[in-house]
């Protein structure tokens, strides 16, 4: 089995941990064309002897017996280390979401994916290892940037990515199906109007999230098809349109689309000094469950009203693994 590599450059340090070493380093002449510093591994013992690198990008759902990314992140962990982790597989299950999440994954490729979007996923590290929170802070607003390439399920890949981000962000379960929704119908027109590439940039402010999207399809006559549209909401335009605040639309015959979509959102904040009110939020950020600690800290009393979603987190929590107390405990809650 062939020992660790390592070939110096410029940048962040990033750990390829792949089961076929030709695609490693065909990863790594990616990244090193970047000006990115990549190391190699193709067993336990050499990535877990580099996993101290800022960035890990591990293969998942190999053969058996070879190299997991999933395994090797929870041996990371175990070992008491923090990199940011991408992982890079072919059709993940739902299961392997939920694992991955779980374990701290920051970023989740499907193959086959383009050059820019491993280039995209590792120098996303770079603003990520710079702060302790996603969402925006004193004043700050937070954003995203995806590229896909077009496929069936590349709707479906950026809404769960947007999502995933938007959990981290705090905005509401309301919101986030809303945002999901229109971001996968206006890709889905994309995949099927013959793009090949599609990029998504997301920003949010206190109060709202504008999404772009951006094609290299054919392009179409704008009038037209705002026209058809705003007729009803059978088309994907029309549904995206009627899910988000604005819509606008920038397309020429044979030079591509861009779309902009506007959502007026909430998230949680602690305005009400003597009540915390969590009942439109079925999931604790790190950033929310650090100031709802530091809220009840300062005052232990303080009413905290939780949304039945959280109430099971929490009945689950005060009973620990056993399973024949946890509807009771839940319920109690």
């Amino acid at each position: 089995m062939k020992s660790a590599e390592i070939t110096v450059t410029e940048g962040l340090i990033v750990l390829l941990a792949m089961n076929d070493v030709t695609v490693g380093h065909a990863f790594a002449s990616i990244l090193e064309a970047n000006d990115l510093q990549a190391a190699t591994a193709d067993c336990y013992a050499d990535a877990l002897a580099l996993a101290g690198c800022d960035v890990v990008v591990a293969e998942f759902g190999g053969p058996a017996g070879a190299l997991d990314g999933l395994e090797l992140v929870e041996r990371i962990r175990a070992a008491g280390l923090d990199p940011y982790i991408v992982l890079v597989g072919v059709d993940p299950s739902h299961d392997d979401y939920r694992r991955a999440v779980r374990l701290g994954v920051h970023d989740l490729l499907e193959r086959p994916l383009l050059p820019e979007q491993l280039v995209a996923a590792v120098e996303a590290a770079a603003g990520s290892l710079d702060q302790d929170d996603d969402a925006p802070s004193g004043g700050e607003d937070a954003t995203l940037e995806l590229i896909l390439a077009a496929h069936p399920r590349a709707g479906e890949a950026a809404a769960r990515d947007l999502i995933s981000w938007a959990v981290r962000c705090d905005i509401t379960p309301a919101a986030r199906a809303r945002i999901g929704s229109t971001v996968a119908e206006l890709i889905g027109n994309s995949v099927e109007a013959g793009a090949t590439t599609i990029e998504v940039e997301a920003t949010m402010t206190a109060r709202e999230l504008e999404v772009e999207i951006r094609d290299d399809g054919p392009g179409f006559d704008t009038a037209a098809v705002l026209a058809e549209a705003a007729s009803g909401s059978d088309t994907g335009l029309g549904r995206a349109q009627s899910l988000c605040e604005e819509m606008q639309i920038a397309s020429e015959l044979g030079a591509g689309t861009a779309i902009r979509v506007r959502f007026g959102i909430s998230v949680l904040e602690f305005d009400e000094p003597h009540r915390i009110d969590l009942s439109d939020l079925d999931f604790l950020a790190p950033g929310t469950s650090k100031e709802l600690l530091a809220t009840l800290q300062e005052d232990p009393d303080a009413p905290v009203v939780l949304s039945p979603a959280l109430a099971v987190v929490a009945g689950r929590l005060l009973v620990g693994p056993d399973p024949r107390r946890t509807l009771q405990a839940a319920l109690w809650s």
